[in-house]
């Protein structure tokens, strides 16, 4: 392989970058649609609530003028001796006819409640759309911050890395297999989500106008995988680096991730503790938690192991780590020349190793699972 060309990774993340803008350009998209929508149906709402005071004042009209019409016929129907057939042919028409105006006002006025009842739930979603949209945008914002923070990050320490002759060429080597599996994860978790929530999303709008509970259903759909979408992107987010290793430390950090790594992937991870719990440098804690991290899923992938075990002892300035699994195992090579062991990332852990003047061993052998031994320095500070 030739060298790490920085470049690569560099259009690597802008696509990466790129692919999350143009989700949240599509949200913006549909959260201005949805807000041109809303604006136009509170508009109908206000001509139809006008229309509606109107024909219910007509009809309150119309029932007196109605119920006078009536007892004028009575009246007029009981003394025919004095009324002549006309006058009383006239008011049987004058009543008929306001009966049927009043029955046409009255079907009118429920067509008016029935429509701005429609349109009151129309609105109500839109506004809900609205309020989504902008509260994925905001997520979405922090998500493409932290991301552009830590491959910021990364990207520089990958030029720096490229300086040192074959230490720091390894180490790029990993980062570049780090990013194209977060370009891969975002691409195929919250990408493809956003793209199935922009096309659930057009549908809804599209039926507003003749099927408003079938459209609510749809956004409550939308809702879960917005949720879903959100739920992966901090996963991602965790993994480029979990909060709790500033917040809490190494020691707390590691027992989690066990945990964490035995529930989602069904191989019992026992931690064990052995010295008093503190906190180091910030670059050691990474590096550690790492190591495990990276020893931990190759487990997970190559060694079909059932149970496996971290132990961290602390002493003396030392800081030693133990991953061992009940694997299948595998041959191993004192040069660790094979190329195999790139993909189980045996290399990148040994390097991250080295460059904290740390020692690095590992024990395998077909059928007799794998033991990794890490032992960094630590220098320890006054009060701590």
């Amino acid at each position: 392989m030739g060298n790490f060309d920085v470049k690569l990774l560099d259009n690597v993340t802008e696509k990466i970058i790129e692919s999350i803008e143009k989700g949240k350009e599509a949200i913006f998209d549909i959260s201005e649609s949805a807000r041109l929508e809303m604006n136009k149906v509170k508009g109908n709402l206000a001509e139809i609530q006008v229309e509606t005071k109107r024909i219910v004042e007509l009809v309150d009209q119309t029932e007196i003028k109605e119920k006078k019409a009536r007892i004028r016929l009575m009246e007029v129907s009981k003394n025919f001796n004095i009324y002549d057939q006309r006058a009383i042919q006239e008011a049987y028409e004058y009543a008929h006819q306001l009966k049927l105006d009043l029955i046409l006002y009255r079907q009118k006025e429920r067509d008016l409640l029935e429509k701005r009842n429609e349109l009151q739930i129309r609105l109500r979603s839109l506004e809900k759309m609205v309020e989504k949209a902008e509260h994925l945008i905001n997520h979405v914002s922090v998500a493409l911050d932290y991301l552009l923070v830590n491959i910021k990050n990364m990207s520089q320490q990958a030029a720096e890395y490229k300086q040192q002759k074959n230490i720091g060429y390894k180490i790029i080597q990993a980062q570049e297999t780090e990013r194209k599996r977060l370009a891969r994860e975002i691409h195929d978790g919250p990408a493809q989500s956003l793209a199935d929530i922009i096309l659930n999303t057009e549908i809804a709008e599209k039926m507003l106008s003749f099927d408003p509970q079938k459209a609510k259903e749809e956004i409550l759909q939308i809702k879960g995988k917005i949720k879903d979408t959100l739920g992966e992107i901090r996963r991602i987010i965790h993994q480029l680096r979990p909060m709790v290793l500033d917040d809490l430390g190494l020691i707390p950090t590691l027992k989690r991730y066990c945990e964490d790594f035995s529930e989602k992937n069904n191989i019992r991870v026992e931690f064990i503790l052995l010295g008093k719990e503190q906190r180091f440098d910030g670059e050691i804690e990474v590096t550690i938690f790492r190591i495990v991290q990276e020893a931990l899923q190759n487990i997970f992938k190559h060694s079909k192991a059932s149970l496996a075990m971290v132990k961290v002892e602390i002493k003396h300035g030392n800081i030693k780590i133990i991953i061992k699994d009940n694997g299948v195992g595998f041959e191993l090579r004192e040069d660790l020349t094979d190329p195999s062991f790139e993909c189980y990332g045996i290399i990148g852990i040994k390097e991250r190793v080295s460059l904290l003047n740390g020692k690095f061993d590992i024990k395998t052998g077909l059928g007799q699972g794998t033991m990794i031994i890490v032992e960094i320095p630590y220098i320890k500070e006054e009060g701590k």
